[in-house]
């Protein structure tokens, strides 16, 4: 399972963790927040930046980690934060500020050619909500937070994660776009993305990041050999979003995507609709490889290309599907194992007269999955 598993983990990688031990396992750092915070307060009140200030901030923990764990063009990125920050707390540029804050209910990401915006959306919701958030930073009790997360995440793995091992995952608090993420072997958790809808909201955020982390572990206890295929790719982060998104989500279609506008609400919802549109198509792309109308590379292209907003979409189409037909423990016993896992959403799009996927498709998923397993 590790090489199919590895191409996932360049969006999400995983370590483990165990429930009672939650807060030790998870090192929570600060301090990059509050160092952002310290300095949009001193913009606040009409002092404005220096570059020595710009590079401490990005030589503190957070901001240091984050570029061991990406590729990401590191100038372009503090560029971007420092960019955003200069135009929401400049006086001089309040008019270009105004001129993309009415642009964000319409940003649509297929279009977008700067990711400047969400910095600037994420500076400015930081400055209308400065005192909110640091006071939070200064009282929450991360301890509290992590351990209810922890047993949210673990509600959804098998046997409650019994039997895994645990490791060390660090916990970040940064300043930056509007996604918090699961990078390497640490959490970054970005300030306004985390405490946007409150403390529970952000609690349950937590728990949807934690749950990615267990689905490598149970799968290595399922499955013996690698799965290389372009639909179990397909399934797989279907399946680690859609469960994760029962915590944090648990209705769809959703009535806010905040902090994302309106637009991208719009096009969220209207990809989860198409969803048995896009289900047709892995099961086509999967029978024309079977026919041999397509190689490998042109399998796994054409099956990464169903991955839509990296499984959450689809994902929760799947996984809410199986749950309000079957219940949710149809819906843990289904994590980490792929027999279990297309069998109970095609018991549950049966009962609910949705799309089932093709006998053809279900019997090769079961031949990949049952060769692979212990």
């Amino acid at each position: 399972m590790r090489k199919i598993f590895s191409i996932i983990s360049m969006l999400c990688c995983f370590c483990m963790f165990a429930e009672t031990k939650a807060p030790d396992i998870f090192q929570v750092d600060i301090s990059s927040a509050k160092q952002y915070l310290n300095m949009a307060n001193q913009a606040a009140n009409g002092t404005m930046l220096t570059e020595s200030d710009w590079n401490n901030l990005f030589a503190s923990p957070a901001y240091k980690a984050l570029f061991t764990k990406v590729d990401w063009n590191k100038d372009e990125f503090e560029n971007n934060v420092k960019n955003a920050f200069n135009i929401v707390y400049d006086p001089s540029k309040t008019t270009l500020c105004d001129s993309i804050a009415r642009q964000l209910d319409n940003i649509d990401l297929s279009t977008l050619e700067s990711e400047l915006p969400f910095f600037v959306s994420t500076a400015l919701s930081v400055k209308n909500n400065l005192q909110i958030y640091s006071s939070i930073l200064e009282s929450f009790d991360t301890d509290k937070v992590v351990t209810e997360a922890n047993k949210l995440a673990l509600s959804l793995v098998p046997n409650n994660g019994a039997g895994l091992e645990p490791e060390s995952c660090p916990i970040y608090f940064i300043v930056w776009d509007l996604e918090c993420r699961a990078l390497g072997d640490a959490l970054f958790l970005d300030v306004n993305t985390f405490f946007h809808d409150g403390l529970q909201a952000a609690t349950e955020s937590l728990a949807h990041e934690m749950h990615h982390f267990y689905l490598m572990p149970v799968f290595n206890t399922v499955y013996k050999d690698d799965v290389m295929d372009g639909a179990v790719l397909f399934l797989v982060n279907n399946m680690r979003e859609g469960v994760a998104d029962i915590l944090n989500k648990k209705q769809m279609p959703l009535t806010s995507l905040a902090p994302y506008g309106k637009r991208m609400l719009e096009i969220y919802n209207a990809d989860y609709e198409n969803s048995p549109e896009v289900l047709a198509e892995i099961d086509k792309i999967t029978c024309d490889y079977l026919d041999g109308k397509l190689d490998m590379e042109q399998y796994f292209q054409k099956s990464f290309g169903c991955v839509h907003f990296e499984g959450h979409t689809t994902g929760d189409y799947m996984v809410f599907l199986i749950r309000d037909q079957l219940g949710v423990e149809a819906v843990v016993e289904s994590v980490g194992d792929l027999d279990k896992f297309i069998d109970n959403y095609n018991i549950a799009a049966e009962k609910a007269g949705k799309y089932k996927f093709s006998d053809r498709f279900t019997e090769h998923i079961h031949k990949v999955s049952t060769s692979a397993k212990r």
